[in-house]
């Protein structure tokens, strides 16, 4: 079985996380880092994919069709429904999504929040029904976030 057939097998269930290149690949120095941690979906049942280690360039197949690089976005002319707001609370930070609450409807909802903390990751999966938003208990300088909504795509806060 092809690498790219058992990891498209691997993800189908909805969310994955993929790691393309090789282990000698991944000690490149000169390896670009803006394609680490992009994110992929899958037009025919929207699986989603996040590069960890970016190969040269990342080949992405899933229910034999390529899949999309779906870029962040900081505009949302929907009244500010999709960009990630981060709030310093007591031990750590929330993330609420969007200045006005983002739905949470089965057909329409935010699958996951994502705080980057001073170069580290944390994220928070969500689904139907639940609050738009996530706190991560960490300290840190520099923070960043981004969010994923199943129907309009990836958002970062600006």
């Amino acid at each position: 079985m092809k690498r790219r057939e058992f990891f498209s097998a691997a993800t189908g269930i909805g969310v994955g996380t993929l790691l393309t290149g090789t282990a000698a690949a991944a000690d490149k120095e000169e390896r670009p880092a803006e394609k680490r941690r992009q994110v992929y979906e899958c037009i025919e049942c929207e699986a989603v994919v996040e590069v960890l280690v970016a190969g040269d360039p990342p080949s992405l197949v899933h229910c034999d069709e390529p899949m999309e690089l779906i870029e962040d976005q900081t505009t949302d002319p929907a009244k500010n429904k999709h960009v990630p707001v981060i709030e310093k609370v007591d031990g750590g930070y929330k993330v609420k999504v969007g200045s006005t609450a983002h739905p949470m409807t089965k057909s329409h909802y935010i699958t996951w929040i994502e705080l980057i903390a001073d170069g580290r990751v944390h994220r928070q999966y969500l689904k139907a029904g639940d609050k738009p938003e996530a706190v991560f208990h960490v300290e840190a300088k520099k923070v960043a976030a981004r969010e994923h909504c199943n129907l309009h795509g990836l958002w970062k806060d600006k």
